[in-house]
């Protein structure tokens, strides 16, 4: 699969999330490392975009599970092997809670995405889903 759009700021939420200990030691066995912390916010600029959304959820993902810290509990996050601009790996992340509709996607990585891809907001960029 492959999905286009452009990179649109967040509200600053993935930062907090990406660091939670309950996230980010499912993410280093799972995923193999431990993601910057932050996502990279793409809106999609395909009419599909919404059907491709929906197709992911029919491909096997990796499951980062839901977990309590004991005052409140955080939803699931399903990973999907990707590639950004065809030569920086990452993982597009599915999210059981967030703010964005369905024609934003997250991206993750261990390095800070927008900075290694010399990303502002409004760059195109294409995202290769690798099945």
């Amino acid at each position: 699969l492959e999905l286009n759009g452009s990179v649109i700021s967040g509200l600053g939420e993935g930062a907090y999330y990406m660091g939670l200990s309950g996230y980010t030691k499912q993410f280093k066995v799972k995923v193999g490392y431990v993601p910057f912390p932050g996502t990279l916010n793409i809106k999609l600029n395909q009419l599909q975009a919404t059907q491709i959304i929906q197709q992911l959820d029919e491909l096997d993902s990796i499951m980062i599970d839901p977990f309590s810290d004991g005052k409140r509990t955080y939803g699931w996050v399903k990973c999907f092997h990707a590639t950004l601009n065809s030569s920086i790996k990452c993982e597009l992340i599915r999210l059981e809670r967030t703010h964005h509709d369905s024609s934003v996607i997250e991206l993750i990585s261990k390095n800070n995405l927008r900075k290694i891809a010399r990303l502002e907001a409004d760059s195109k960029v294409t995202v290769q889903i690798h099945t």
